[in-house]
């Protein structure tokens, strides 16, 4: 009889140790589902090749274990994008980033002011808060993703050195919602066989 009860008290405290067990990895869990989603938008109609920045974004989601939602606008309203951050906010998500605004978003005499908005853009800097940015150049810059072309005029010396804009890295650095602004880099025969930048180049 004694050890019938022994066996009952035993599994009792095994069900209410589960349960305690369970209850913490799912507070964990709710937790880190709040902190971990983050909201992109896209230009819908963009002519310029954004591929290289969108791996930069999305290689930060994958390292640091971040949700994205993704948006694609062809035009936006200063109420709608108001709107929009109401309701990424209730879905727990703790910023948004804008992909070259000026693409669709219109502009307004006091900008955009908002805590968690960054703007990746080459012309609304002034807009906004926190923006990622390239620095401006005298000289021609080339945007990833270059052309194969235009690598062969540096590897065979046609071409001494090009201005690089790294769209990836700006992709990557803008998902950390701070204020950036990268400068181009010189990319000459000598770098490009050191392999330094082989895998912006890949595919």
């Amino acid at each position: 009889m004694r050890q019938s009860r022994k066996k009952h008290a035993v599994l009792i405290l095994l069900l209410l140790l589960i349960a305690l067990v369970s209850t913490g990895l799912m507070t964990k869990h709710s937790k880190i589902e709040k902190r971990s989603r983050m909201t992109v938008v896209f230009p819908k109609n963009e002519p310029e090749d954004l591929s290289a920045l969108q791996d930069g974004i999305r290689d930060y989601a994958y390292d640091h274990q971040v949700k994205l939602d993704v948006w694609y606008k062809e035009q936006m309203s200063a109420e709608e994008l108001k709107k929009l951050i109401k309701e990424e906010k209730k879905n727990n998500s703790k910023g948004v980033v804008l992909v070259y605004p000026e693409n669709y978003l219109e502009k307004q005499a006091d900008g955009y002011v908002y805590k968690d908005v960054l703007a990746v853009t080459d012309r609304m800097q002034k807009e906004f808060k926190y923006y990622a940015s390239f620095a401006e150049s005298k000289e021609k810059a080339y945007r990833l993703p270059v052309k194969t072309s235009v690598l062969e005029q540096v590897k065979n010396g046609k071409k001494k050195e090009i201005l690089l804009e790294n769209t990836y890295k700006l992709g990557y650095e803008s998902m950390k919602m701070k204020t950036i602004t990268l400068k181009p880099v010189k990319l000459d025969r000598e770098t490009m066989e050191s392999g330094k930048y082989d895998a912006l180049f890949a595919g």
